[in-house]
This record gives structure tokens, C-alpha cells and sequence, in this order.
């Protein structure tokens, strides 16, 4: 693999920035590490075409979607291609609100993709500070570029506070206007104005890159949001989504293959050539994250083999890595074997594990498929793998990998879609069976380790052992499996006055006759204390007197976090990112 250095190394350690969003501009562009495999996914990405780029939790999909915008950014006076990046992650807050009896979500979604032109616009001096050819002038009105600028972040703090504010919902909506709702739910009044903005300055392609869209858990949010991405792309203006593999619900009218192409974020090779680009990767990522003077380099990279199962635990993620790495430091620790034992233990039970549980809230429809695909996974099919690694054979081949017959049912697809959600087991294509073809799973191997499922406690042989061709075949009618799966077809929900159990979906209990009150995802989510952040415990510590839940670190601004101690513009930033991603999943 050709790895791509740049020439400038940042000043500042940035081992524990495991977020894209943690990180400034500037600094993106610094750290990133751009192989042969993130080569041709950005240039796809800065291609005409619609894309999906689709991938697990913490891969680096808002990383490459950033350098595909620094990249037509500094190409710009050339290429005449405006790469535009757009985040979402806070859609969640808008579950269920109406403004005026129009759908917030949808006029939130307009106004962050005009929010997100406009800025674009500024920081490339295509409109002046006085207000010179702004294209938005025509039609809000407002003569100064960044009256424009104000006004369009007041209008999406007035919609999320919508969700905030039950009491004060018309004098809210009396603020933004009913005008500007109007024009602001239309989306060819949104492409229009795109549109305009193509024509005004001579532009060969508007590319608008969408990061944290898909990432709700709210089935109408996506769909409405595919509808807009549908509408916006053609002509000068190509749409790109970041989106999570088997749980985005793409909507009717929106078909995979037709409407955009899928561009997959999984690098994690588990053969032998595949973990040695893997290495050289993860390393030059290292590389570009510690300054020259950082103490923690030699700790580092003077212990290759403690490393490198740092990296192969990882299965090709660099939020876990950095996770691992940073787990083992701790303490002014060395890396030694023990010390990367607790650190992928704690990974696990601190990280993998409680992600995958937390899912519950945030798809209380599939509490049942989330719990009971843990519990299959853990109480049955590891145990499986464990006992073929420990039988002797002459290949002395190890395995981390299962497969299940493509027409299993549609209850334990979905268990093992949530699973590959959250990174506990992942797909790797298709295989032959006895059956005839099935799709083949890799468990995490950080969980493989800490479940001692390999016929050694020496990690870093187990995996050099490893064989995709070797694994576990399971029937769709494994009369083990059907035992855990028949617990899914018992009720979870039970009515409130009652508590007799409550089918599906229903509306009203059929014992009392009450009316089932429909629990809010995002309510649940930000009464939710902020134990749960993925921030350190230190960090939680200062911020939990002031902000004991995660709804009230949404609602606070940065400059009331860094009220508190030894917290300033990176941590509050960090801090608030944290709270973001919980409630978006």
C-alpha cells in the first residue's frame, strides 16, 4: 500500500482527538494518513455521482468526507467545484417536533444545507463580508453577509428549541416566521436557490458532502431526508451521505444501485498481507498524531509487537485503536503485554459492549433483537468458534468467523445486521456452504480475545493463524439458534396503568382500554446521565455538578462549559461533541 505522508507533522498531541468533529480544519488535513483504499474513495467521493459511503461506528467516514471538501477546496480557482460538507448530528432532537404543523426535521434539513452553502461561500471569498453578490440577498432580504450568517444559525437554534420548549412553541414559531417556514419547507425553493448560486459564479459542480443524515435511528427522519438527497442531486449539484451498513432505512422511493452507489468503508483485511498494510497504515496515522517532542513516541513505537496487537484488535477501526492505545498509556504506563490485555478488556466492557446495549434505547422496536443477538452471539456461537479452535488439526488453522445459511430467518438477520451495526461481529462477503451460499461474519477480534475464545492466551499467534476459509457453519434451523430466537416472539411493552402485556404497535391496551403513550427516543436519550459520554472519567467528573445529564450539555453553549476549571476551547469542544453523538447514535 502507498501511503501518502504530508509534509507538516501537528505541534500538538492529538492521541486522545478520536473524533473527525474534535478536530479544526487545519488540522484534519494534518493528521490524515491517505493509502491506496482512501485515495479512491475520496476521488469518488469528489465525483459526479451520488454516493453512500457506508461503514460501522468510528471507521473514519466523516474523515474522508472532510478531505474530499479540503481537497476541492484547495483545487477551487481551478476546478471550479464547490465541495460543501453538511452535518446533521443533532437531527434527533427534532423526532417528532412540528413547527406551525409543518415537519421541523425537514426545515431544519433546508436550513443546514443553506447554512452550510453560505459559509462555504464566505471562507472562499466568493461573497464579500459587505454583502457583494450574495445570493441569498434576493431572497431573505438582508443586505450584509453575515447579518445573512446570524440569521440563518438563529432560525436552527429556534427549531431545535422547539424540542426543548413545550410552553413556548408559538412565541418560537412567531420568531422564525411563518413566511420563512413556508419558503424554508419548500425543497425546490432550496434548489432554486443552489441553483442560482451555480449560475452566479460560473460553477462546473456543487458536491455536497452529508455527514451524520442516516445515523438517526428514526426511520421517517431518513426517509425524509433520502427525498431531499433524491431532489437535490442532478445536473451541477452531486450528493454524498455518510450512512451506517444494514439499519439506514432508505424509504420507499429510494433504491440502492439506482439513485446513489455504495462505496464501503471496510479496510480490515484479516490475512496476512491485509494486517501488514493495515500496520503501516495505523502507524503513519500515529505518526501524524504525536509531535516529534512527544514522550509517548518512544513508549510507542519502540514496542512493535505490543503494538501491533494493538492495531489487529482494532479490526481496522481507529477510534478503537485510539481507544486501546490510550487505555494502555494511562498511568505513565509502558506497553507490554498486560498492559494491552486490560486495555482491550476495558475496550470491551467499557466501549463494544455497552455501545451494543445502549442501542436498546435508541431502537426500542428491536430491544428484543438487540439483547438476544448479544446473547446468541456470546452464549452460543463464541463458545462454537472457541471449541473448533480448540480442536487439533493438522492445518492448525485458528478462527474468528461463522456463516449462516442465506435463507435463514428474517428475525436473525436482523440480530446479526444490529450486531454488525455496532462493530461485535462484522461481514465479509459471501461464501459456499453445504446449503449453497451464505454470508460470512468475523467476530470482533478484541472480543474473541477477552472471551478466550482461541487455543492460546497468546494473542498475536492466535491471530497470525488465522484463516478466512476456516469457520463455523451454522443451519438457518440450528435447533440452538431457534431456542434463542423464540424468546423474540414474547412482548417487551406492557401497558402503563395495567401492566398487561401490549402487542406491537398497539395504540390502546386491550385489558384497560388506556391510550398507549408513544415514548419520545430523544427524551429518554437526554434524561440519560452523562456516564454514558465517551469521554474520559476525569472529564465527566468536572462537568457532572454543573451538567449532570446529557439533554443539559446539548442545551449549554461551549463558553458555559469552559466556566468550569481546566476546561477550554478543545475539551469543551470535545465535550460537546460527545453529548451530540449520544443522542444521534
Amino acid at each position: 500500500m502507498n501511503t501518502l505522508t504530508q509534509p507538516h507533522i501537528t505541534g500538538e498531541d492529538l492521541l486522545q482527538t478520536a473524533r473527525c468533529e474534535d478536530l479544526l480544519y487545519e488540522q484534519i488535513a494534518q493528521v490524515s494518513v491517505l493509502g491506496d483504499f482512501e485515495r479512491r474513495i475520496i476521488d469518488a467521493l469528489k465525483g459526479n455521482g451520488a454516493n453512500l459511503l457506508e461503514g460501522a461506528r468510528g471507521v473514519g467516514k466523516s474523515m474522508l468526507l472532510r478531505m474530499a471538501e479540503i481537497e476541492l477546496d484547495n483545487s477551487f480557482s481551478i476546478d471550479k467545484k464547490l465541495g460543501v460538507y453538511v452535518n446533521f448530528k443533532t437531527s434527533t432532537l427534532l423526532e417528532g417536533v412540528k413547527a406551525d404543523e409543518r415537519d421541523a426535521f425537514q426545515i431544519w434539513v433546508n436550513i443546514k444545507i443553506l447554512e452550510a452553502l453560505h459559509e462555504k461561500m464566505l471562507a472562499l471569498n466568493l461573497i464579500a463580508k459587505s454583502g457583494e453578490a450574495d445570493p441569498y440577498h434576493r431572497v431573505f432580504g438582508i443586505s450584509s453577509v453575515l447579518e445573512t450568517k446570524v440569521m440563518l444559525e438563529e432560525k436552527i437554534h429556534l427549531l431545535q428549541k422547539l424540542a426543548f420548549s413545550k410552553v413556548s412553541q408559538v412565541d418560537i414559531i412567531n420568531q422564525i416566521g411563518t413566511d420563512f417556514l413556508a419558503k424554508a419547507q419548500d425543497t425546490s425553493f432550496l434548489v432554486n436557490i443552489i441553483k442560482e448560486v451555480a449560475e452566479l459564479f460560473s460553477l462546473n459542480k456543487i458536491l455536497f458532502f452529508f455527514d451524520e443524515a442516516a445515523h438517526t435511528f428514526i426511520p421517517t427522519q431518513q426517509n425524509i431526508f433520502f427525498e431531499i438527497f433524491k431532489l437535490l442531486h442532478g445536473g451541477k449539484v452531486a450528493c454524498k451521505a455518510a450512512v451506517y451498513p444494514t439499519v439506514t432505512n432508505y424509504g420507499r422511493n429510494f433504491e440502492i444501485g439506482q439513485d446513489a452507489i455504495v462505496l464501503p468503508v471496510v479496510r480490515f483485511d484479516p490475512g496476512e498481507s491485509g494486517r501488514r498494510e493495515n500496520r503501516v497504515h495505523f502507524r503513519s496515522i500515529l505518526e501524524k498524531r504525536l509531535p516529534k517532542t512527544s514522550s509517548l513516541r518512544k513508549k510507542i513505537f519502540t514496542r512493535g509487537g505490543e503494538l501491533d496487537l494493538c492495531i489487529d484488535l482494532s479490526n481496522g477501526n481507529p477510534r478503537a485503536l485510539l481507544h486501546i492505545l490510550n487505555s494502555a498509556l494511562a498511568s505513565n504506563s509502558s506497553l507490554s503485554e498486560r498492559t494491552v490485555g486490560l486495555a482491550v478488556q476495558s475496550y470491551v466492557d467499557q466501549a463494544l459492549i455497552p455501545y451494543h446495549q445502549s442501542l436498546s434505547k435508541r431502537l426500542p422496536k428491536y430491544a428484543s433483537h438487540i439483547r438476544i443477538g448479544l446473547d446468541l452471539l456470546r452464549g452460543y456461537i463464541i463458545p462454537e468458534v472457541r471449541s473448533k479452535n480448540h480442536r487439533k488439526t493438522k492445518s492448525n488453522y485458528q478462527s474468528a468467523f461463522f456463516t449462516v445459511q442465506r435463507d435463514m430467518s428474517p428475525n436473525l438477520k436482523l440480530a446479526l445486521d444490529i450486531l454488525c451495526y455496532s462493530g461485535m461481529v462484522s461481514q465479509l462477503g459471501t461464501v459456499k456452504i453445504a446449503s449453497g451460499t451464505g454470508p460470512r461474519y468475523m467476530i470482533n477480534l478484541a472480543l474473541m480475545a477477552t472471551e478466550k475464545a482461541f487455543d492460546t492466551s497468546k494473542t498475536a499467534d492466535a491471530i497470525s493463524r488465522l484463516s478466512v476459509t476456516d469457520y463455523r457453519e451454522f443451519s438457518s434451523s440450528d435447533s440452538q439458534i431457534q431456542t434463542y430466537l423464540s424468546s423474540l416472539l414474547l412482548t417487551n411493552e406492557t401497558c402503563s396503568v395495567c401492566s398487561a402485556p401490549l402487542p406491537q404497535n398497539a395504540k390502546f391496551c386491550s385489558e384497560c382500554g388506556n391510550k398507549v403513550i408513544a415514548t419520545s427516543i430523544v427524551s429518554t436519550l437526554l434524561e440519560e446521565s452523562i456516564s454514558g459520554l465517551s469521554v474520559s472519567d476525569r472529564l465527566k467528573d468536572r462537568v457532572r455538578p454543573r451538567f449532570p445529564t446529557v439533554g443539559s450539555i446539548v442545551q449549554a453553549k461551549r463558553n458555559e462549559l469552559m466556566v468550569i476549571p481546566y476546561i477550554k476551547d478543545v475539551r469543551s469542544r470535545i465535550i460537546k461533541n460527545a453529548a451530540d453523538e449520544f443522542i444521534s447514535g
